[in-house]
């Protein structure tokens, strides 16, 4: 009786062909293991990173890129739609940011925590490990007391003076890998979920919020104040408005995420209230192209919180 070995169930196939993926392909992806991505998502991302991103037209398999905060100097995978074959297609994307003079390509686990010898495999480092934090009484944390003369104005996005201010502000207050760009801003300013504020003390800019509200679920997104602001309580401040905007929109917590060097925003948030929640922290890793100008980032936060 001749005996055979039973085949794997899940057959790794060895393709050479990838290509680069692009709107008109869309339809041809395998896109039924993601269902918070449909075909119009998927080729609007598309259009933010033109080339960035590869696909195998044999299995429809493919790696969605887009820019990292809507910077053309870094690009992130933002969808992983491979299970064969993400190898060869990693390797596509990353020689395409090399082509494309990026600085490198980010992973975030946030997500999907993928194995760290993919991480080695493809020579990423872990960049940088974010902490997260909740606050379950939003409307204690808006009783901060308010700094003496600060007044805050929603931004709308019809004066490009100020955006152009609060992105001059953010690129102080946060190390070069985490800067916003302007597109960014302007993204901000077309989600009905988003609200953008200016923090102005006699009518200049010295600090601003992000904040996001989903149901009874806020999110701070980003809050940044001048650095010749410091100590003089325009960052806790700055977190009580926000709490209250909140608060009064029915957020029944409050949500966010720092980096873990980040030691003055930690403590303001942990000395207002906020409990570290570890099960949600993350990491960022980069595949390094230009090591020099991204461990620029490694620097002190000078002006954050």
């Amino acid at each position: 009786m001749n005996r055979t070995t039973p085949a794997p169930r899940f057959h790794r196939q060895q393709l050479t062909h990838p290509q680069q993926l692009w709107p008109a392909d869309v339809p041809r992806l395998r896109l039924d293991h993601h269902p918070r991505l449909d075909s119009a998502d998927a080729a609007a991302l598309l259009t933010q990173a033109p080339g960035a991103s590869w696909w195998l037209p044999d299995t429809g398999e493919f790696l969605l890129v887009t820019p990292w905060r809507r910077r053309s100097s870094l690009v992130t995978v933002q969808t992983f739609g491979a299970f064969a074959n993400e190898d060869v297609l990693m390797e596509s994307v990353a020689a395409q940011a090399a082509r494309d003079n990026r600085a490198g390509v980010v992973l975030v686990d946030i997500h999907e925590v993928r194995h760290p010898h993919f991480y080695e495999r493809h020579h990423f480092e872990r960049l940088e490990e974010l902490v997260t934090y909740s606050h379950r009484h939003p409307s204690r944390l808006a009783k901060l007391p308010a700094a003496p003369g600060l007044e805050f104005v929603e931004v709308d996005g019809t004066d490009p003076a100020t955006i152009a201010a609060i992105e001059a502000l953010d690129h102080e207050a946060f190390p070069w890998f985490w800067w916003n760009s302007g597109a960014e801003f302007q993204a901000y300013l077309v989600d009905p979920t988003v609200e953008l504020w200016a923090g102005l003390l006699d009518g200049e800019l010295v600090a601003y919020i992000g904040l996001t509200m989903y149901r009874r679920w806020g999110h701070l997104d980003r809050i940044a104040v001048s650095h010749m602001m410091q100590g003089r309580g325009i960052g806790r401040a700055t977190l009580g408005f926000a709490a209250k905007r909140l608060a009064d929109q029915g957020a029944r917590s409050i949500a966010l995420s720092t980096q873990s060097r980040n030691t003055r925003s930690r403590a303001l948030y942990e000395g207002t209230g906020f409990t570290h929640t570890p099960r949600d922290d993350y990491a960022v890793h980069v595949r390094m192209i230009d090591p020099e100008r991204i461990r620029a980032q490694a620097g002190q936060f000078p002006a954050n919180g």
